[in-house]
């Protein structure tokens, strides 16, 4: 058995309570010992994520300094939690809770870099979306958050894989992204109404370590529930299931939404944006309930088989990394059992025939004895 981690739920003295009268620590150390190893593997929980360097670089520093300047100069771009995200960038001085941020911020405000002005040369320039792009670390702060995210994300994994039940449930979430079929833009008056489909039934998904399968029936439910219409699964939401700005149903083919776009500035981006076939990929996030495995051609099949909960369908810039941590968990489990189903057929295929031996060797030794008694006479 492990030695024990601390959960997210417990108190640092309840951890070293729980740890003191585990069964492996009492059977291996003496009391002396497990306090010592207790009190360590607090000091690693708390290190993980801390041992993150969240230093910024030297380019994200260089955007943050010319986005002050220019906002200085120019009156315009950005907002006062720009500003602070930008003189944290300078101090170095980023927190985890803030280098989410940026990366969320950068993400979402991608599209930002199509407007007029967000280029030297062009008329404008620097317009207010390329002043609060630089305030965020700019170019290297994006792709420097997405790497520090990960890890951060890896991190907290590790620690939620030992909380109780009842917390695991975000940890759990997944995200599958797809290509849009017959993506199509609807117009009534002034609505403007994105349909499309965030997940295909019975199609195999690209590898993930292995190949998954959205099986048909396992959204029954789901459609009912709290779901959001977002971009790239953050942000505020552009559409809502329980207003009714967003509707869900399924068919043959898939998960169908009908999203009656926000008119606010991301969400007329994000309609141009589809319109014209720059943003054609739709995505969903989700937590399961039931899955089943199996091997083809030599490659490990998920299919899901139930959803348990349904958290958003999202628009997505570019396809973002695959969050396939849930399932590659639930392969090593599908593999787990099936090594022990192996054994146990194996166990079971050696013990009828020991018993087929012995039944052999009885008759044998009848056989034998008859034979003794015979000659005898």
């Amino acid at each position: 058995m492990p030695i024990p981690t601390p959960k997210d739920n417990e108190t640092n003295e309840d951890f070293v309570d729980r740890c003191m009268i585990d069964p492996t620590m009492v059977d291996e150390y003496d009391e002396d010992q497990r306090l010592a190893i207790c009190i360590s593997q607090l000091e690693e929980d708390e290190r993980s994520i801390n041992d993150i360097d969240l230093t910024p670089t030297k380019g994200m520093i260089e955007e943050a300094e010319k986005a002050l300047e220019w906002r200085k100069e120019f009156d315009r771009g950005g907002t006062a939690v720009g500003v602070g995200t930008a003189n944290s960038i300078i101090k170095k001085t980023l927190s985890v809770d803030r280098v989410k941020r940026i990366f969320s911020y950068l993400s979402r405000h991608e599209v930002d870099k199509k407007g007029k002005g967000f280029k030297p040369g062009e008329d404008g320039f620097p317009s207010a979306g390329r002043i609060a792009w630089g305030l965020w670390g700019g170019d290297p702060g994006f792709s420097w958050s997405e790497n520090k995210v990960k890890k951060i994300k890896m991190e907290e994994s590790k620690k939620m894989e030992n909380a109780p039940q009842e917390l695991r449930g975000v940890s759990d979430k997944e995200i599958r992204t797809f290509n849009v079929q017959d993506l199509e833009l609807r117009q009534d008056g002034e609505t403007k109404t994105v349909v499309g489909y965030a997940s295909v039934f019975n199609t195999l998904s690209n590898d993930m370590g292995f190949r998954e399968i959205i099986a048909e029936g396992a959204f029954d439910g789901r459609l009912n529930d709290d779901v959001r219409f977002l971009i790239n699964h953050d942000g505020l939401p552009l559409a809502r299931t329980t207003n009714n700005t967003l509707r869900l149903s399924t068919d043959k083919l898939g998960l169908r939404y009908e999203a009656d776009v926000a008119d606010t500035s991301i969400g007329r981006d994000l309609v141009e944006l589809m319109s014209n076939g720059t943003i054609n990929q739709s995505s969903f996030a989700f937590t399961v309930e039931d899955d089943s495995w199996e091997v083809k051609d030599g490659v490990n099949v998920r299919t899901i088989n139930k959803v348990s909960r349904l958290f958003d369908v999202s628009a997505v810039t570019y396809p973002a990394y695959e969050e396939a941590s849930v399932g590659l968990r639930s392969l090593e489990a599908w593999k787990a059992k099936e090594e022990e189903k192996v054994i146990k057929e194996n166990l079971e295929k050696e013990l009828e025939e020991r018993k087929n031996e012995e039944k052999d060797l009885t008759k044998r030794s009848l056989r034998e004895l008859r034979l003794s008694i015979i000659n005898k006479k």
